[in-house]
């Protein structure tokens, strides 16, 4: 996590960058942007989701597959310090990606598990 509260720059200030919809370019759109970290904001159609959301997830796998309390704290934990809820910087693809390699780190599932829930 890049440990930052992500302040917008004002209107007048924002930077133009590609935008795509649906994975098509639909030309140059302005993006805001964090005045503390320089971050641009992702203003694509795939929106993040929140942590609460993967958390779920871990509860569910938990269920499932027998997972110990230590291994699932030390998922959350781990999903935690990630920064996987920075949702001005990462789009679901990231998110998805990141928590997969996060639940693979400390629980022997096979990645086809963690894609039927997500």
């Amino acid at each position: 996590m890049t440990g930052c509260s992500h302040r917008n720059c004002g209107n007048s200030e924002k930077v133009w960058l590609m935008h795509t919809y649906g994975g098509k370019d639909c030309g140059l759109k302005p993006h805001p942007y964090c005045v503390e970290c320089g971050l641009v904001k992702n203003l694509s159609s795939d929106k993040p989701r929140k942590i609460g959301f993967y958390i779920n997830i871990v509860a569910a796998l938990g269920e499932r597959l027998k997972i110990s309390q230590a291994q699932m704290r030390l998922v959350y934990m781990d999903l935690h310090d990630s920064g996987l809820d920075d949702s001005y910087g990462m789009d679901r693809y990231q998110q998805e990606v990141l928590f997969t390699q996060i639940v693979r780190k400390y629980v022997p599932v096979s990645e086809q598990i963690i894609r039927e829930l997500l």
